[in-house]
């Protein structure tokens, strides 16, 4: 099952000893586990390479919600920011805006279980939901309806011959 990692496989995609995950994962700053057991938090291998991604190129991510702009960041609450959603849109540099229009389209999409929502990647529901933009409740139901879809179900024992 390579496509879900614990503290170990996490500190080896990251570079980081297994203190480090622990302590990071501790506070906030990695991706939220899909299910934390008494071993430890469990992830999708694709939450951390992503994670992995955004940290390595620094870019900021901005979600304009109404007529207020806010910073997002990996476990954290919105950040109020100063910008105005004009500032933001004629903002050089490197960074992510999502609206609220858009995201509440994906919402209600996930929500009624709309079948153009099998087509959206694993990584890009995960990031939303990492940032705060999109709930848990919704991600959670991404996940029930789309995530496991192809992974079949294994006999336990042995097989006999």
């Amino acid at each position: 099952m390579d496509f879900l990692v614990g503290v170990k496989e996490v500190g080896e995609i990251l570079g980081w000893d297994r203190r480090k995950v622990s302590t990071y994962q501790l506070r906030g700053v990695l991706p939220k586990p899909v299910v934390q057991l008494y071993s430890g938090p469990i992830w999708f291998r694709k939450q951390i390479e992503f994670y992995k991604v955004g940290k390595d190129f620094g870019v900021r991510t901005y979600y304009i919600k109404d007529e207020m702009v806010y910073e997002c960041m990996h476990n954290q609450p919105l950040k109020d920011t100063i910008y105005s959603p004009n500032d933001i849109k004629e903002q050089m540099g490197n960074y992510i805006l999502y609206q609220e229009k858009d995201i509440q389209q994906l919402k209600n999409a996930i929500l009624e279980k709309n079948p153009i929502v099998q087509f959206l990647s694993f990584e890009s529901v995960s990031f939303l939901h990492d940032l705060g933009i999109l709930e848990t409740v919704v991600f959670q139901d991404y996940i029930q309806q789309y995530s496991f879809e192809d992974i079949e179900s294994t006999k336990e024992g042995r097989v006999k011959e």
